[in-house]
């Protein structure tokens, strides 16, 4: 049988209850895949997710999670096996995300802007047995199955006519008996790939535990409430977007907003059909809707809780949301191992140009170089404890090492805190670059670039965008023999390689790359050219 299948009309809009409804949020659930069976019986008729105009009953929402979980049985899927997801924002993205949980499977989200070669990667490293792609993403993903010994089976949403992979047939076909939960508190629930310091995005681990704590971490400081109507801005396959608000909002019995168009004038005209009361957003998707001219003629009024993540988020943005809206945006700052752990608020508990103070039941220090935690007004690293951060990183036990001590998560992330508990970044120690929210790992662009036959090596160096949040510039040492070269030669060997946002939107070609004393690629210096370059508006 399809989904999802509509409940009721726009017109009854079943989610708009009061928020004052008795609180029965999930508590008891041990494992994710008990949370929309204990909803589905406790309230079976509230919504749990808008899609389409249509809606998706708590009840209903849990049928279609027994039906993705029985057919993923079907295909041989059992507790720890892991099953990759490439789908836009769809109800099928996060029903498939919580059949997998009720496995006690893994889900694998794979960002739905990677290239071949990134997708082969993922389902490589993570051993992915089943892929569930949409039929917009077959020119990347057709034929892995061949090459890929893990991968046995591909299901396709909205297959062309005649393929026999179409999800929606095979559905059809699924006997319903309800599946059994297979999982354990500690079974790894997630694997979200994500770019850093390493040349090869890292598979984050998060368990069932670790995502429970989450749920209730998030619901308590974000003020999720049964009925409240939360839009969903960033792919359901982010971390953002699954633990941030997706699955806290399911443990609230909130109802989620998913539109699978998530560009700036569909979102606003979203606000006003689905009266969305609150969102996460990035700065640029905030700054696109707030140039759009539609953005004074719209009644947005419903929308009076904002947070702002993933980018910096620059005064003028605050002004320009706090004029048209009448309250104050609330940055909060988050990472995949460790979703939104400081945060301001939407009233009297922000302070504008912070990213905030400590989450609910999250722990915060901040060290020096030597480990040892510091005072008030000091900058030093922010070092994390939380009942919602990662365990381990898939298969990397040294990188695993390096981030988790004792029990404390390494951020890599430098701020002071005030006196009155709210921090300020300061900067990034590592040289990961965000761009739009993404993070883009300089290591893995120069990979590339230093494939090229004319290429000796290159250096990728991030750079503030005042759109973009920042953007990668790249400075490039050719071979002696090299013929002429071009910035658009190489973006267009990057372009079939890497994701579009990773290449660089600068080069620069030097006879000769720094060095430091001791034969290191010289990125401070790097840096400080971009930077110099940069404002004073020279671009190659």
């Amino acid at each position: 049988m399809p989904f999802p299948r509509p409940i009721c009309s726009d017109s009854n809009l079943p989610g708009l209850m009061p928020v004052s409804t008795p609180e029965r949020e999930a508590k008891t659930a041990d494992t994710l895949g008990e949370i929309t069976r204990l909803w589905g019986a406790s309230d079976p008729h509230r919504t749990a997710i808008r899609f389409n105009g249509t809606s998706i009953t708590y009840q209903v929402l849990d049928q279609r999670v027994n039906e993705a979980a029985a057919l993923l049985l079907q295909h041989g899927i059992e507790r720890g096996d892991r099953v990759a997801l490439m789908l836009p924002n769809c109800p099928e993205m996060l029903i498939f995300d919580l059949g997998c949980f009720r496995l006690g499977a893994v889900a694998v989200p794979i960002n739905t802007r990677y290239q071949r070669a990134e997708v082969r990667y993922a389902l490589e490293h993570s051993g992915a047995a089943v892929l569930v792609a949409d039929c917009a993403f077959l020119p990347v993903v057709e034929g892995l199955a061949h090459e890929l010994p893990d991968l046995r089976q591909m299901l396709i949403r909205n297959a062309p006519a005649g393929d026999g992979r179409d999800l929606t047939k095979a559905l059809a076909g699924v006997t319903a008996t309800a599946v059994t939960n297979a999982a354990h508190p500690e079974d790894a629930a997630v694997i979200f790939y994500t770019s850093g310091s390493t040349a090869r995005p890292k598979g984050v681990v998060h368990s069932h535990r670790s995502l429970l704590g989450a749920c209730r971490c998030q619901q308590t400081t974000r003020r999720m409430a049964p009925g409240r109507r939360w839009l969903v801005t960033t792919g359901i396959g982010y971390v953002a977007g699954l633990a941030g608000i997706s699955l806290p909002c399911l443990y609230a019995g909130a109802t989620i907003l998913i539109e699978e168009d998530i560009g700036a004038e569909h979102l606003l005209r979203t606000i006003v059909r689905e009266r969305a009361q609150a969102s996460i957003l990035l700065p640029t998707k905030l700054f696109d809707m707030l140039e759009s001219p539609r953005v004074r003629e719209l009644d947005l009024s419903s929308l009076e809780q904002v947070y702002v993540g993933g980018d910096e988020c620059s005064h003028d943005l605050y002004h320009r949301f706090r004029d048209r809206f009448g309250y104050d945006l609330a940055q909060f700052l988050g990472m995949t191992e460790c979703e939104g752990y400081v945060t301001n608020q939407s009233d009297a508990d922000n302070r504008i140009g912070s990213i905030g103070r400590p989450a609910d039941g999250v722990e915060l220090r901040l060290v020096d170089d030597a480990g040892r935690t510091i005072d008030d007004d000091r900058a030093g690293e922010m070092l994390v404890r939380a009942p919602g951060m990662m365990v381990r990183y898939w298969n990397n036990p040294e990188a695993t090492a390096d981030t988790l001590a004792d029990g404390w998560l390494r951020t890599g992330d430098v701020a002071r805190r005030d006196a009155d508990g709210y921090h300020w970044f300061i900067e990034r120690r590592r040289e990961i670059i965000i761009r739009d929210g993404s993070n883009i790992a300089p290591h893995e662009i120069e990979d590339v670039i230093d494939s090229h036959p004319a290429v000796a090596e290159s250096c990728v160096v991030g750079v503030p965008d005042a759109h973009h949040g920042a953007v990668p510039v790249a400075y490039v040492e050719l071979e002696p023999d090299a013929g002429p070269m071009t910035g658009e030669t190489l973006a267009a060997w990057l372009e079939p390689r890497l994701s579009y946002y990773k290449i660089p939107t600068r080069w620069e070609f030097l006879a000769q790359l720094p060095r430091t004393a001791t034969g290191k690629m010289n990125r401070k210096q790097l840096h400080a050219r971009a930077l110099n370059n940069s404002s004073s508006g020279d671009v190659d």
